[in-house]
């Protein structure tokens, strides 16, 4: 059983997902999973916007994409995704 109070949140996340990972390494790769989740969001919100316009006119593609590919879908999407109005 784990305890919380004497492990830090970080290790404690890394336990219930099975990995063995330091907590420098935690310092580290958090800051770099934000930012993908946040890109992922960012990405998702604006595609489905009513006003948003697609290369290819398929939302559904274009989520896939952003929600599969990783971290180059969002990239992908932001810059050659979108149609200017």
């Amino acid at each position: 059983m784990i305890i919380l109070s004497d492990m830090r949140i970080g290790e404690f996340m890394a336990s219930l997902l099975g990995l063995n990972l330091s907590g420098s390494l935690l310092l580290i790769l958090l800051p770099i999973v934000v930012i993908e989740l946040g890109l992922v969001v960012f990405s998702l919100v604006d595609l489905f916007k009513p006003e948003r316009h697609v290369v290819g006119n398929n939302k559904l593609i274009w989520a896939l994409v952003i929600v599969l590919v990783g971290t180059i879908g969002p990239v992908v999407y932001l810059l050659a995704g979108r149609k200017q109005n």
